[in-house]
């Protein structure tokens, strides 16, 4: 995203950028070319490291490799260690641990115990689902430095009200604080305006999907709720943009009838992937438990209503009723009747969408979101 349009949309976030002590801040999570919600929050802190600096707050950044085959385990001890102790002890203030569950827990912990050597404080940053499940899936040993880990971090965070909880639930009486994520290219489209009409969208309406191919996104759920419609004489068409077992859910889609409704588009990027969007009737995801939901952020961003599900980040998302529906997780007859209340009323759609935008723009814009990092750093100096 480039910084001119970045720092027109921001401006200059006074009530920050006082007098104060700078402070380093060194972000820790993927890179080497990693794709997913972490790594797409890391390059929203990146394109903001000018706003930070502004509040005299330098963000930088230290990437992690993943812990695929031994080479990757090696090189992690032999060069991502030292890398990192030769970082923290030259002039890092602040160390933000970006977590999620398997070897990142593991990597995270270590680079942890690594900034405790150097009294360099630390956030713990929670991005994924099942924190106690991820916890007690460790060995003995592990379990208990990792629930050390959460529970003296200097400070924690969670993606949402929901994610927030399950840490608190291992912090006892220490602080956590909720920082949703944003979504810049979207916040650029929603920035231009209101939502094309429903006349003014693709010739064809469809549901728009977005993330990853797998169960746990409600795949199987979204295609039985199609069935559903088409059974009952309301055919509809889904498109589902990402990446995964492509053909496991074609074959799903065939063997329930629906393979004339579902089309894949593939990874989309920038400029595609948000007139994805912009063409859609609305958007469904209906994520067993989505931490925080980035899709459906940038979905509502380009004024689409959305259909998601009673959990995680979606019960911070959407105001039932107002900017969408929200059902039961794995309800197939609740999707199905709430797609259809969409699809009936194209006035009413438009209005949620709207809605969702404004309410998108207030509460997660780059700005706001931005603020919410100051502040917490700012408050973390204080206690320190």
């Amino acid at each position: 995203m480039p910084t001119d349009w970045t720092m027109e949309m921001t401006g200059k976030m006074t009530e920050f950028n006082v007098m104060s002590k700078e402070i380093r801040v060194l972000h820790v999570g993927p890179g080497f070319r990693q794709r997913g919600g972490v790594a797409s929050v890391l390059r929203e802190l990146r394109a903001a490291q000018s706003l930070f600096s502004e509040n005299s707050i330098q963000i930088e950044f230290f990437e992690t490799r993943g812990f695929k085959g031994w080479k990757n385990k090696l090189l992690f001890f032999l060069a991502d260690i030292p890398r990192f102790s030769w970082r923290v002890v030259n002039g890092i203030n602040l160390v933000h641990l970006h977590v999620s569950p398997r070897g990142s827990m593991l990597r995270k912990w270590i680079l942890y115990k690594v900034a405790r050597c150097f009294r360099i404080a630390t956030i713990f940053h929670w991005h994924s689902d099942n924190l106690a499940l991820s916890v007690d899936h460790a060995n003995p040993l592990l379990k208990r430095s990792f629930r050390k880990f959460i529970e003296a971090s200097d400070e924690a965070i969670g993606v949402s009200t929901e994610i927030a909880g399950d840490i608190r639930a291992l912090r006892k009486t220490a602080t956590v604080r909720v920082i949703g994520n944003s979504a810049l290219n979207a916040e650029r489209i929603a920035r231009c305006g209101p939502a094309r009409f429903m006349s003014e969208r693709a010739n064809e309406p469809y549901i728009a999907f977005s993330g990853r191919f797998v169960d746990e996104k409600g795949i199987a759920d979204l295609f039985a709720a199609v069935a559903i419609l088409k059974n009952k004489a309301r055919p509809v068409r889904l498109k589902l943009a990402g990446t995964g077992e492509t053909y496991k859910w074609r074959r799903l889609a065939h063997d329930i009838g629906i393979e004339d409704c579902i089309s894949f588009s593939g990874w989309l990027q920038d400029i595609e992937f948000m007139d994805f969007y912009r063409n859609a009737w609305m958007f469904c995801l209906p994520s067993h438990r989505e931490p925080f939901g980035i899709a459906t952020l940038e979905a509502m961003l380009c004024g689409l209503a959305v259909v998601g599900t009673k959990s995680g980040g979606f019960l911070d998302l959407v105001k039932h009723g107002q900017t969408g529906y929200l059902v039961d997780p794995r309800n197939a007859e609740q999707l199905a009747m709430a797609i259809e209340a969409v699809m009936d009323d194209p006035e009413l759609s438009w209005k949620m969408g709207e809605a969702g935008r404004q309410y998108g723009l207030e509460r997660y814009s780059f700005k706001r979101v931005c603020e919410d990092y100051i502040k917490c750093y700012r408050e973390l100096q204080r206690r320190k």
